[in-house]
């Protein structure tokens, strides 16, 4: 039997270790931390559960399938999770004007019809210039940006409309979006069943583990972060390190307060937040309007971060429950009595889809080695159900190439 070593025991990790498992390798799959799932991971509170980073999968095939081999039941959204807000003095369903919406209309309308070459993304364009030049102002200052900071949690001035944009150009197949699925208990829910099922295949889980790849034989997979790829891989892949090396990260941070009683002013999916109001504050997740029967009582989610806020990291609780409550009073209307928090601060949590990662993805294709795989959320695909696809890929090139 072929084996195959997988570092990194993260979603991208634990999924791919599946994949290559099921296609009849020997995984061993090595993780530095006491525990998997990474980023992934439920609190189980007084008040309900509050998830540690994403609450959920958008729903694919993939996705879906996945669900259906682990037997997890899964969870979709309420009803009340299809409306969503963009904050413009107050959250609304749709930020612009008459006025502003026909002058967006009017400029993406005929590049539309004119076919999709017209509003490809040019080389080496921000998403904020892709916006301007083709929405107009109005529309990326309130609908574009806060919508792709609510995904890559950095401003769209130094996002790459290549990076970003181009997928939806290409004429790759694409999976069909159909919502969002979770688990019954939350992502802990996923992360649990994901390892009970590697150690029914027999994959080899070694946790609290530092592993110098240059002893690995046959194929390795690195699902880490950029940075921690680029110190396993200093002295077996001294190039491609200094290619990792290049990869900006930012921080993020998540923040669920449980409230003695509901906000019932907006109820719905959650609010993205511009830039422009002197706020912090990426968004809110209104987590009771989101999935049912998990909470006991009603609480919400406030995401933080980006590369020009990595100084919130470094506030004590009180200060960021202070910072929260003003902004939610301002952003809401409201000041609910707190019951209880959890805050979960992630440094280098993820990569900075700037220009800059986009030029050094190109070199990286380029560096190609015959029993090397990079896997994570810095290759292309941020989003768990993207990581998911790229687990399929890989296992599948792995098989063909080593099976």
């Amino acid at each position: 039997m072929k084996k195959v070593s997988v570092i990194g025991a993260g979603f991208a990790g634990l999924t791919v270790a599946l994949r290559l498992a099921q296609k009849g390798f020997e995984v061993d799959l090595y993780e530095s931390s006491s525990r998997v799932g990474g980023l992934l991971g439920t609190d189980v509170t007084d008040y309900g559960i509050a998830e540690r980073a994403a609450n959920a999968l958008i729903c694919t095939e993939k996705a879906v399938g996945l669900f259906k081999e682990l037997g997890i039941t899964p969870v979709t959204p309420l009803q009340t999770s299809k409306k969503r807000f963009l904050f413009r003095e107050t959250p609304r369903a749709w930020p612009l004007s008459f006025v502003e919406t026909v002058g967006f209309l009017g400029r993406l309308l005929p590049r539309a019809l004119g076919g999709k070459k017209n509003l490809k993304p040019r080389d080496n364009e921000t998403l904020q210039t892709w916006g301007l030049r083709n929405i107009g102002p109005h529309a990326t200052q309130y609908i574009l940006g806060p919508a792709m900071q609510g995904i890559y949690g950095n401003e769209i001035s130094g996002l790459s409309a290549g990076l970003i944009l181009g997928p939806i150009f290409s004429k790759k197949k694409k999976d069909k979006y159909k919502g969002l699925l979770t688990g019954p208990y939350g992502m802990q829910d996923l992360v649990d069943h994901l390892l009970a099922k590697l150690k029914e295949l027999n994959v080899n889980v070694r946790l609290n583990s530092s592993v110098d790849p240059k002893t690995l034989s046959g194929p390795l997979v690195v699902a880490t972060s950029a940075q921690a790829a680029a110190n396993l891989l200093k002295a077996s892949h001294p190039d491609t390190s200094e290619l990792l090396k290049r990869i900006r990260m930012s921080s993020l941070m998540s923040v669920t307060l449980f409230f003695s009683k509901p906000q019932t002013s907006y109820q719905g999916f959650g609010c993205l937040i511009p830039r422009g109001y002197g706020l912090k504050s990426l968004g809110v997740l209104m987590n009771s309007y989101i999935f049912k029967g998990r909470d006991k009582t009603y609480n919400e989610t406030w995401i933080l971060g980006g590369v020009e806020e990595e100084a919130l990291l470094d506030l004590s609780d009180s200060e960021i429950l202070t910072l929260i409550a003003e902004e939610r009073h301002r952003i809401l209307g409201h000041k609910e009595s707190l019951l209880d928090y959890r805050i979960n601060r992630w440094k280098n949590a993820l990569p900075y889809y700037d220009l800059q990662l986009e030029e050094t993805l190109r070199k990286l294709n380029r560096e190609a080695s015959k029993d090397l795989y990079l896997h994570g959320n810095y290759l292309g695909g941020i989003g768990l159900s993207k990581i998911l696809e790229r687990s399929d890929m890989l296992a599948e090139e792995i098989a063909n190439q080593h099976g």
